[in-house]
Formats: structure tokens, sequence, C-alpha cells
């Protein structure tokens, strides 16, 4: 792998951000394994649109065999690597999980298809919204951190643009429909809301109903549970409690 100056990665993402499709990301991606001496990569995605639907975005340039096997045998749902991206932050090599009987499944299923070394940067967005990116080859020499830190980097910038790309467009709730959601997320009935927010309870009713049918819910529970799956519905920072504030003291900090 060539030198990778700090004006290339500045570079590197300007080209990611912009980025307005699945196909112009894809192609940056190709050019980015092959700029890092990678054969290949994987963009694995989900993005949750309700407590039972997911959505999932497959950006790949794989070997055949690979793609074919996938959509066999290694769907979302048992895709251990995706898993496994799920409950970390830090990269996951190839050769550094040979024990990991969980992850062995899966790194065997990539080197069948002839993908001898690789890596993965597990990758967590907003609103549920990640995944993992994997660059891999068929050459046999060992990867290191150290040659792949400006990958990682990158991942970041790659996972911002894709959620740009894939998100869904947001219902369009009003500021008044968001707070009526709001108190119906506390357990509040129409009356308590009316009294909270010094309206008539009709008029609650009546933006709960709107709430409703922009969502496409049938009704104000589900629509919660939805606003607030998709990030429509966001916690208040109000009230927050501050539980461990650790100050360095200036003598001690040499």
């Amino acid at each position: 792998m060539s030198n990778y100056a700090p004006f290339l990665l500045e570079e590197w993402i300007t080209r990611i951000q912009n980025c307005q499709s699945a196909q112009m990301l894809a192609n940056v991606l190709a050019e980015l394994a092959k700029e890092n001496n990678f054969e290949f990569f994987c963009l694995c995605l989900s993005l949750r649109r309700g407590l039972q639907q997911t959505e999932l975005m497959l950006l790949t340039q794989t070997p055949d065999e690979w793609q074919d096997k996938y959509a066999e045998n290694a769907t979302i749902q048992n895709d251990p690597l995706f898993k496994r991206a799920q409950r970390q932050t830090s990269p996951i090599l190839w050769h550094k999980y040979s024990q990991d009987k969980e992850l062995l499944e899966s790194l065997s299923f990539w080197q069948e298809t002839g993908l001898e070394q690789g890596i993965a940067f597990p990758l967590h967005g907003p609103h549920g919204f990640g995944g993992y990116l994997s660059m891999s080859r068929r050459q046999q020499n060992t990867l290191n951190l150290k040659q792949s830190f400006h990958l990682m980097c990158l991942s970041q910038y790659i996972l911002d643009q894709a959620f740009l790309i894939f998100s869904p467009e947001k219902t369009g709730f009003s500021c008044r429909e968001k707070e009526c959601l709001f108190w119906v997320s506390e357990g509040k009935t129409s009356w308590e809301i009316a009294q909270i927010l010094g309206i008539t309870e009709r008029t609650v009713n009546f933006h709960l109903n709107n709430a409703i049918r922009k969502s496409g819910c049938k009704n104000r529970y589900q629509t919660v549970a939805k606003s607030i799956i998709t990030g429509e519905l966001a916690h208040a920072m109000n009230r927050v409690n501050v539980r461990h504030c650790v100050h360095q003291p200036l003598s001690l900090a040499v």
C-alpha cells in the first residue's frame, strides 16, 4: 500500500461526501479497496423501519461464488460477522479470530470463496443504522491495524453518507404532533396531555390522529414505537442526571 498522506485522506473524505447514490458510493468503495491493495469490499448495513421490519443494504464487489453462498446460507439473520459487528466497535481482522468459534463459521465462509485475508470495521449509526464495512483479498500477507488505520477513519464517513442515501424520508410531524406523541410515550392520556399543553382534549386527539395517519400506523402507541425506532421522536435532554464526573487536577496532569 502506498503512503497515505493527510491531504489524500481529506480528498477521500470529500469524494465520499459527494456520493449522491448507492452506485456512486459503490464506485468510490471499489477505488478505495484497489488503492489499499484489496480486491473486494462489502458494505453491509441494516435500517430499522419498525420492531418487525428491517431493510438490508448490501454494496459488494465480491466473487460470484461469495454472493451465491451469501444469498443461500449467510443472510443477515445468521451472519456471524454482522452479529459480532453489532457488539463491538474495534476492527475485526481475519487472522486474529482463528480461535473464535462464532466468527470461525463466517470467516471460513469468506475463505472458502477465495478471500483469504481481510478486515471488517463495525459501523454504528443513528437509530440502529449500522453493520460493517469489510475489505478482503486473496493474498496471504498478514494485515495489521497500522496499515488500515485510515480505513477505520474513512469507514465513519462512509456510514454517514450511506445514512443520507438510504435513510427514509421523515413523515413530517408538526411540532404539536411531536409534543402529543412525546406525552403519549410518557403514559399520559389525551385529557392529561390537554392539561399539560393548555389545549382541548379534542385538539390533542386531532394532532394524534394526524400523526397516526402520517406514520401509516394503526394507533398512537404503534406510532410512538415506530417514531422512536426511526429517530423521529427523540428523547428530551432537559432531564439529565450526571452520574459520573471525574475532574483531573492540574497538579496531576503531567
